[in-house]
């Protein structure tokens, strides 16, 4: 071959990888102008955004991170679309007035397996609330209720519920296996967890397979393998766990349960991701995105995508990690946050018809209301001139009351000092210490030492300084004080404190000191804690106690 030929074929081929270049560039630009523009037409055109992404979905030839890209945006339209479809047929109709009672449960079925089980739970009620109780329809839906407990992480909830479905005699086989393939869910998640948790998982998970195995319950065999396939990776037995996983995705895949088939592609590639084998898990993962769509299994995409990024950042590629990254971070802000609005629109549109229902009922019976208004308006006179005198008797009530119970204070203050003042009189001066601790010598010193040196005052007591002071043993002197006055040693304190602060609220002369003065100078160092004991003692407030005793005149000194 010449030299001229040669390079005339190097230079076609030069021309023609230039060309297919320069159209992929082209590609690449215009799907990057595209996705900007749809950024923008998220606050603007929904209808525009609608159609751009259309368009955007027919582009051939799409790079791994470009349709990762379009699934971030295909997501937020896929939320906007819901909101708009809500808030336009709400006018017409309740929240969930449009689903018939034969498409209830399957409305359930798709939203538990999108988990959004917030929307589940008041179709599953209602479903039950027309179904005769106990039967077939109602045990499933129960067992579909306790599943949306889990999602919800209401785990005691939904295994209560499961024990009482599998206690029921009656129960078909379909609705058993699935109670036993949900139940061993729940034990899978709940923590903390009483008893031997693996066992459980694998106890209900086999039992299920046996069920379904024998009556040719395919779908439940296929949740059950794949329940116990991911308890075998959690136990490192990669192989037994790829074996029925692998199970599980077939069986999913010919009854098109698409979120059950992602699921246990998710647990597949787990495996492989654990096992060091990056390259399957990563083909596994893009196979997951491949079959479903973002607008219907979000919350799924968001885990797909997640693990993605880790498993790309395991093979040496970084840009496209992130990337990944930022669309698993944007679907989990999207999964949450819009199903919070998305509720809040709802709630917001039924309230706004009820209020239009009610103000047309309104007007319709204004013309027969306005004597019943009046009829009103006299009773509520009535209602409130009685409360007014019950006020006002209640009022007088508490005030004799407190005045009694200040006047009993007082008096019982009155005979305790005048027998402390006897006391003082018959045991003569000084505290004796002797070295014998019987009871009754140690109760009379405690006695005169409080009477006389009023520790209870000090600013710094404590029961050694008692010990020491009376020449005893803390244990002994804590026995006699319980003995003697059925009460712990710091309750005696307060109780004596409580005696001086009636004595000083009592007297004319501390007028001009507050109540809190009072409180700190009877040796209380928390006005709360004055409050509180005072109250708890006499039956009213220190200030209350003060206004009553001004208006009585017993005098609490000793005689």
């Amino acid at each position: 071959m010449s030299m001229k030929y040669k390079f005339a074929v190097c230079l076609i081929f030069l021309v023609l990888i230039n060309v297919r270049a320069t159209g992929q560039a082209s590609k690449s630009t215009d799907f990057n102008r595209q996705y900007e523009f749809a950024g923008k037409l998220l606050g603007e055109s929904l209808d525009s955004l609608n159609l751009l992404v259309s368009k955007m979905k027919k582009s051939a030839g799409l790079t791994q991170k470009q349709q990762a890209k379009l699934d971030r945006i295909r997501s937020k339209v896929n939320v906007l679309n819901e909101i708009n479809g809500i808030l336009g047929s709400i006018q017409q109709m309740d929240l969930d007035a449009g689903v018939e009672n034969g498409n209830i449960m399957g409305s359930v079925e798709e939203l538990i397996s999108q988990s959004r089980p917030d929307e589940a739970i008041p179709l599953i009620l209602k479903f039950m609330s027309q179904v005769n109780e106990g039967s077939d329809s109602s045990v499933y839906a129960a067992i579909y209720l306790a599943d949306a407990y889990r999602q919800k992480r209401e785990y005691e909830k939904g295994i209560s519920m499961l024990y009482k479905v599998l206690g029921n005699s009656g129960i078909s086989v379909r609705n058993k296996a699935f109670a036993y393939n949900r139940m061993a869910a729940l034990q899978s998640e709940k923590e903390p967890f009483e008893g031997n948790k693996t066992d459980s998982i694998r106890k209900y998970s086999r039992r299920c397979i046996q069920i379904s195995e024998k009556n040719d319950l395919a779908l439940y065999l296929a949740l059950s393998e794949n329940e116990l396939g991911y308890n075998y990776f959690n136990h490192n037995m990669y192989d037994s766990a790829l074996v029925l996983i692998f199970d599980a995705a077939r069986i999913f895949q010919k009854l098109h349960k698409i979120p059950n088939t992602i699921n246990a592609y998710l647990n597949l590639s787990y495996i492989y991701g654990k096992m060091g084998k990056y390259p399957e898990s990563r083909n596994i993962l893009l196979k997951a995105l491949d079959i479903g769509n973002v607008e219907e299994n979000r919350n799924l995409f968001r885990y797909a995508y997640y693990h993605l990024a880790n498993v790309s950042y395991h093979l040496g590629d970084p840009d496209a990690a992130f990337e990944y990254l930022m669309v698993a971070y944007d679907l989990m802000i999207q999964f949450y946050n819009d199903r919070i609005e998305l509720q809040i629109n709802q709630m917001s549109a039924q309230y706004d018809l009820k209020e239009k229902e009610a103000k047309i009922k309104e007007e319709a019976q204004k013309s027969r209301t306005y004597w019943l208004q009046l009829n009103f308006l006299f009773v509520i006179f009535l209602i409130t001139t009685g409360l007014l005198m019950t006020l006002i008797f209640l009022y007088r009530f508490k005030n004799r009351t407190y005045k009694k119970l200040a006047e009993q204070n007082l008096k019982a203050l009155k005979l305790e000092k005048q027998a402390e003042h006897y006391f003082s009189k018959l045991t003569g001066s000084g505290i004796k210490s002797n070295g014998d601790n019987q009871p009754d010598v140690l109760a009379m010193n405690l006695k005169k030492f409080m009477i006389e040196e009023k520790p209870y005052l000090w600013s710094d007591v404590s029961l050694e300084i008692f010990c020491k002071k009376l020449n005893t043993n803390r244990t002994y002197l804590s026995k006699l004080i319980n003995d003697h006055y059925q009460m712990g040693f710091y309750d005696l304190l307060f109780e004596y404190r409580i005696r001086t602060a009636v004595e000083f609220l009592n007297n004319t002369q501390l007028n001009h000191i507050s109540v809190e003065g009072i409180g700190e100078m009877a040796g209380f160092k928390s006005n709360s804690n004055f409050y509180k004991r005072f109250k708890k003692s006499i039956g009213m407030t220190p200030m209350q106690f003060r206004e009553q005793a001004k208006n009585l005149d017993i005098q609490t000194n000793p005689v």
